[in-house]
């Protein structure tokens, strides 16, 4: 391929499309990607030149879903590259995920030719843009490359647009034609991420409502998170004294030990006191939430107050609530310039005395007597521990660990469940000893390959909650969330014994297990009474 005219445009060395891909990936700022054993020797040897690690899979699904609990994580995208990009489709179900839950992935796969399709080469389409069709719905930004001078410069884009406003999966397909080519890549741009910014009109109007409100609340989501802004949210609702509900994926974005934290949740699975001040609150703040169908109860909640709803864009805005102020920014942006307003109309801090009304009203969680282990028995006992990170598989057997109190964003799970595996994936990819996953036994039975190729060089420790596949999460026979009985059974005792898994069957063999020091993966296989009471679901 030709020399472009201008060399000053390009960086200045002549390469193949393998060392342009591994140049700009170090450029925005990569330190892992995510692949299967199928990625090329020559592949692997140049990222290495240019010091980026490569985590390695059985297959595409495991490594996408390694990828989407780094991006959790870390904030930032979590970069796949599947050569050939075909296996991709191995992993739809947590593409799918990340699309529906916000979580930025850049997908890097290849195209097995621009020049000569159609000739039925292993793992190629019937055309070259059938991947980006299917995929066209569950990601944000699909790019085809068939040129080294564009591969630095699209890479580049689809980076920024994984991260810009609400973070999503973007694509890039790259043909292998390239890797065997030289030419002189295009300079990168720079292209940093946009977040949108909040109208100043709406703002003042917002920092009224707060203001002049009696009781207001503030409903926190995972946007809060995603943008970073937890400490802002803290300050906002320390100077106003307004008490704040968290979200299921927004845990995290505000500590449980605060005095104005009241709950996780809405409706018919929020705390009794979170949803006694939402009722009665005479102003709402929606903060990056979506409302989905599990926090809120099947939309059960009730209210009565003035309604603000910010989020990224308009996209869920008005779908449960209609909003008497709709807000459409950035969440941190609008955060900080709703704090700056307030601070010049209000002096000193406000107390309305809610923090006492939080503290009288909290109520300590209580079951019926019973033998075997419940779900919120090993809640209970986690609570004498702490974890540096928590992900977690959101199930029937696993519903309780939302009440378990969170003080900082290390809180990572999914309220799509779309796909399983983030209480498995999350541990294994952490390397940290300190780190905790909560799963099912379904999530284990989808995502085996991952422990059997990972459990003697892992960290941390991962409890099955099981109940071997007795119950379900119904969320068809009506809007609120409930427990289902399967009528089906599995046990794959055998199969975690050979992982070398520990049966938990009493609370004092968890405890015992919880306390053991062990430098490797820690897998818990705690038996579950199968007719179980929930602290949150019930059960018909």
């Amino acid at each position: 391929m030709s020399q472009p005219k201008r060399k000053e445009e390009t960086v200045g060395k002549e390469m193949n499309g393998i060392e342009a891909l591994a140049y700009v990936l170090k450029e925005i700022g990569t330190k892992k990607i995510f692949s299967s054993i199928t990625l090329p020797e020559n592949v692997k040897e140049r990222l290495e030149q240019y010091e980026i690690k490569q985590d390695i899979s059985l297959n595409a699904r495991d490594s996408v879903m390694l990828a989407e609990t780094y991006a959790m994580e870390n904030n930032m995208p979590g970069v796949v590259i599947q050569i050939p990009g075909t296996q991709i489709f191995e992993a739809l179900d947590v593409i799918s995920q990340a699309y529906m839950d916000s979580i930025p992935l850049l997908i890097i796969s290849s195209l097995r030719s621009y020049r000569d399709t159609g000739r039925a080469r292993v793992g190629e389409l019937r055309t070259p843009d059938d991947l980006s069709t299917t995929l066209s719905q569950i990601t944000k930004l699909r790019e085809k490359v068939v040129s080294i001078e564009e591969i630095t410069v699209t890479v580049e884009k689809a980076n920024k647009e994984a991260l810009s406003n609400r973070p999503r999966p973007t694509l890039v397909e790259i043909a292998e034609d390239l890797f065997k080519l030289k030419a002189y890549p295009l300079s990168p741009a720079e292209q940093k991420p946009e977040k949108r910014t909040p109208d100043k009109n709406t703002v003042a109007k917002a920092a009224e409502v707060l203001s002049n409100s009696k009781l207001p609340v503030i409903v926190a989501g995972y946007g809060v998170i995603s943008s970073s802004s937890y400490k802002d949210l803290i300050e906002l609702a320390e100077l106003l004294d307004i008490p704040v509900i968290t979200t299921i994926k927004g845990k995290g974005s505000f500590p449980a030990s605060n005095p104005l934290y009241a709950g996780e949740g809405l409706g018919l699975i929020g705390t009794e006191v979170g949803n006694k001040i939402f009722s009665e609150a005479d102003s709402i703040l929606l903060l990056g939430t979506r409302l989905t169908q599990l926090s809120t109860g099947g939309w059960s909640m009730k209210y009565k107050g003035f309604v603000m709803h910010n989020n990224i864009d308009g996209e869920d805005i008005g779908k449960v609530l209609m909003p008497h102020l709709p807000i459409v920014a950035d969440t941190g942006l609008f955060l900080k310039e709703l704090i700056t307003i307030l601070k010049q109309k209000v002096k000193e801090k406000i107390d309305r005395g809610i923090q006492t009304e939080i503290k009288v009203n909290k109520k300590p969680i209580t079951l019926k007597g019973h033998v075997d282990l419940w779900p919120y028995d090993i809640v209970r006992l986690l609570q004498q521990f702490k974890f540096s990170k928590i992900f977690v598989d959101i199930s029937s057997t696993t519903f309780d660990m939302i009440r378990y109190p969170i003080d900082a964003p290390v809180w990572f799970t999914s309220e799509s469940i779309l796909a399983k595996g983030i209480g498995i994936a999350g541990v294994l990819e952490a390397e940290d000893s300190n780190a905790l996953g909560i799963t099912d036994i379904y999530s284990v039975s989808k995502n085996l390959s991952l422990l059997y190729s990972r459990h003697k060089s892992a960290k941390g420790t991962i409890i099955i909650f099981n109940d071997e596949g007795a119950t379900y999460l119904d969320t068809t026979k009506a809007d609120v969330p409930t427990i289902g009985k399967s009528k089906f059974t599995v046990n794959l005792d055998k199969e975690l014994e050979a992982l070398g898994a520990y049966t938990i069957y009493t609370y004092s063999d968890l405890k015992s297990a919880l306390n053991e020091k062990k430098e490797n993966l820690k897998i818990l296989n705690v038996k579950i009474d199968p007719e179980y009471e929930s602290a949150v679901l019930s059960r018909f």
